[in-house]
């Protein structure tokens, strides 16, 4: 049976954490938020939705658009320094011809279409939805399911924020080990499944699951 597997892409499809960490960091404290400045605060911000907790930041929306548009400029410029994760390739072209595969993602849409267009995959996409098209993660697999609400859908993170959106979006949570939270962290917010290898998503989701 196909399902659709909607997958997040920072720390999921690609290692972008020490670019994303960096430029994020930087434009919060020219922005006047020098608060979030180690890894652990800005790790924190993803313990939810990460505009929401941005917001319990005391950052307003203008803030918020202004930070996110400095991160985009860090990321493009350093796109080719973004790599894809061992074997997910190899595994997203496998998924690709049994299920449709959507991305789901607080990056921007431009970044990540971009980025997949250079490293030969934006094929495997049916859709990429972005921060710009709207910032929650929940709102935005509803978005998903409204074009066939029979099919079986599936949310794969790598933080808590990312669980805890599947779950209230009430899909199927799966958790990937490798990405911005560890293990521990993830296994307290019960996802439905974990994984420590991008291969281990085969068995998963094989042909007539």
């Amino acid at each position: 049976m196909q399902q659709v597997l909607i997958f997040d892409y920072d720390g999921v499809i690609v290692d972008s954490l020490p670019i994303f960490m960096t430029y994020f960091i930087k434009a919060c404290k020219q922005h006047g938020h020098p608060e979030i400045a180690t890894k652990q605060e800005f790790l924190q911000l993803f313990n939810g939705n990460m505009f929401d907790q941005m917001m319990k930041k005391g950052m307003d929306k203008k803030t918020i658009l202004k930070i996110v548009y400095k991160l985009k400029e860090g990321l493009e410029k350093h796109r080719n320094e973004i790599n894809i994760f061992p074997n997910m390739k190899k595994v997203l072209e496998k998924l690709s011809k049994h299920h449709r595969l959507i991305i789901s993602t607080s990056n921007e849409t431009a970044v990540v279409s971009n980025h997949l267009k250079r490293i030969h995959m934006i094929g495997l996409f049916d859709d990429i939805y972005g921060s710009d098209v709207e910032p929650s993660k929940v709102k935005k697999i509803q978005i998903i399911q409204n074009d066939d609400s029979e099919k079986k859908y599936s949310y794969i993170g790598d933080t808590i924020g990312d669980i805890l959106e599947g779950k209230q979006a009430k899909v199927q949570t799966i958790a990937v080990s490798w990405g911005w939270h560890t293990k521990k962290e993830l296994l307290n917010v019960k996802p439905d499944h974990i994984v420590d290898n991008p291969v281990d998503l085969l068995s998963l989701f094989t042909e007539g699951s």
